[in-house]
């Protein structure tokens, strides 16, 4: 009888497990940092690496490099402050290449700059662009992403729909950074809310993540809209779009800046509002893998893709940067747990069974 009610609270609590993990998407927020304890204002990029959360506080720097610095700052994952680094200029773009080199992109508006920080040494590098980068009518680099090997950034103020918005690294980490663009301002691409293929344009790039399937997905701050390049830089590369809209169906209210996807049933969301000063930790459960969270104008809600339906989750002043931390374990792990848990108990019940015969 002992055995049997074992296996049987074994196979209840991995039957509350798994149920807890399938439950409705519930968040719980809390104040992770302040500009204040760092002497930084506006907080904007958000980037976790390295055990360690990473924060870009633009202190009013000008965009193009003419006047300010912004501060970078690494914590603990409990909100203590590890080191600070003062670079010159608006950093805009805050990413961990996969050698662990931290990439803050100086002056997304004009004379744009790279400068990395070694998180193991403290020490910085400057880079800067080469000919193929014209730094005409305000264009600079403002996010970039590492992928296969490759290195894609987004380029912003495009002044005709020949210029291209997203561009190719075509050079190691050494000055001066070459470029060469993937793709251009106007462009034709898969409609997801209608199904139908439709030309689009991407007059005001902003942030530049990579999806779980291996897309870009670029976000047109203006133009409310989203476009996702899929094979990037290849002979196979396709696009595709959406456009956002609020839960009344209309044109979103408020223009969209990062894009984060739920890569587990729970974790947190570490949300960056600028206006406030101040960044948030978000404790998320129910969540469902794939499904897209985005910030658009003050708030931050969940992203239909099928439909560009953006659904508010809650309110700040004009919340910036965000990535999603996963948690552990998984559904998949709590199964193959509470699979071991049972087996063994039955393992156990039959060996007693068979001293019991002797």
């Amino acid at each position: 009888m002992k055995i049997k009610t074992a296996a049987q609270l074994i196979a209840l609590a991995c039957t509350t497990l798994i149920s807890q993990n399938a439950r409705a998407a519930s968040f719980s927020f809390q104040q992770f940092a302040t500009g204040t304890t760092v002497s930084g204002t506006s907080p904007d990029s958000v980037q976790f690496g390295d055990g360690s959360v990473w924060i870009a506080y633009q202190n009013g720097a000008d965009s193009t490099g003419a006047s300010g610095s912004s501060t970078v700052v690494r914590y603990s994952p409990t909100g203590t402050v590890i080191n600070t680094w003062s670079i010159k200029g608006n950093v805009d773009g805050l990413r961990i290449d996969p050698t662990g080199l931290v990439w803050a992109l100086q002056n997304n508006d004009g004379n744009s700059a790279l400068t990395t920080i070694n998180p193991h040494t403290n020490a910085t590098a400057a880079y800067t662009y080469g000919s193929s980068y014209t730094n005409v009518a305000n264009r600079g680099f403002d996010d970039v992403v590492f992928t296969g090997g490759q290195v894609f950034l987004s380029e912003t103020n495009p002044a005709s729909a020949t210029d291209p918005v997203v561009v190719k690294l075509t050079t190691g980490l050494s000055s001066p950074l070459q470029i060469r663009g993937i793709l251009n301002s106007t462009f034709s691409g898969a409609n997801l809310a209608t199904g139908k293929v439709g030309s689009t344009a991407i007059t005001d790039s902003d942030s530049l993540i990579l999806t779980p399937s291996g897309d870009l997905a670029l976000t047109g701050e203006a133009d409310q809209e989203i476009a996702f390049i899929h094979n990037p830089g290849t002979s196979s590369q396709t696009e595709s779009f959406v456009a956002l809209k609020g839960t009344d169906g209309k044109t979103i209210s408020g223009e969209p800046d990062d894009t984060a996807y739920a890569t587990a049933t729970s974790g947190y969301f570490y949300i960056a509002d600028t206006g406030a000063n101040t960044v948030y930790k978000v404790w998320a459960t129910g969540l469902t893998p794939g499904s897209v969270y985005v910030d658009v104008g003050n708030v931050f809600g969940s992203l239909d893709l099928s439909t560009g339906e953006v659904t508010p989750i809650w309110s700040g002043v004009s919340p910036h940067g965000v990535q999603f931390v996963a948690s552990v374990p998984e559904p998949a792990s709590f199964a193959f747990l509470c699979t071991g848990l049972l087996v063994g108990a039955g393992l156990v019940a039959r060996r007693r069974r068979a001293r019991c015969r002797v």
